[in-house]
């Protein structure tokens, strides 16, 4: 024996209902209009923003020049010093010591007395390992009104904010004020007249030019 089905409510249906509809009914309709298929899904969407490209002096611009100083000397002290001075348009390469980079810089940049000093100066330091002035390097960031250099450098695997200050070498502390950052570790067997603090081992600063 047949009986008579009724037939499951279209989405078009359910959206022809009017408010009159009971309560009881219209959950009704929600839930076969589930069931058969009108339920939504969500949609996850992704903005992907374009890279900022600016322009530069040198006609390149600023992501291709990091990129290409990043890939010559990745993660080393001359990098750090490198890729701010590719930004500014000084454009230049060595094999990624720091002594080839203060002889480059020295043959075609004034040198400054430390205590003229300021933001985007080079900062060489003798390390007393018999490398000479070129044993590590750093870039000024900051010149406070006491005359104390923040700079910028790379050293022990990491980036690192340092301070020295030339017109006190060989204090480490003004009471919590760091005046000079250690630069090389105390070992046992140093010699006493060794020197650790930025200030005792700067020997140039150089400022470059584009």
């Amino acid at each position: 024996m047949l009986r008579k089905v009724g037939t499951v409510p279209t989405c078009s249906i359910i959206d022809l209902m009017t408010l009159r509809v009971s309560t009881r009914a219209f959950l009704l309709g929600l839930s076969l209009l589930a069931a058969s298929g009108c339920a939504s899904t969500t949609t996850e969407t992704w903005q992907v923003r374009p890279p900022v490209v600016r322009a530069s002096s040198s006609g390149l611009p600023f992501f291709s020049r990091r990129r290409r100083a990043e890939a010559e000397h990745p993660n080393t002290a001359v990098g750090v010093v490198e890729r701010s001075l590719h930004e500014r348009g000084i454009r230049f390469g060595t094999d990624g010591t720091p002594s080839s980079l203060y002889h480059f810089l020295r043959a075609q940049y004034p040198e400054v007395a430390a205590s003229e000093a300021r933001p985007g100066d080079v900062l060489f330091f003798d390390m007393g390992d018999g490398s000479g002035c070129g044993g590590h390097t750093g870039l000024v960031d900051l010149v406070d009104s006491g005359g104390r250099l923040m700079f910028r450098e790379w050293r022990d695997g990491s980036a690192r904010r340092s301070y020295v200050h030339p017109g006190q070498p060989h204090a480490r502390r003004d009471r919590a004020l760091i005046l000079n950052t250690f630069l090389r570790v105390k070992l046992p067997d140093d010699p006493r007249s060794t020197r650790y603090f930025a200030g005792e081992l700067l020997c140039s600063v150089v400022r470059p030019q584009p």
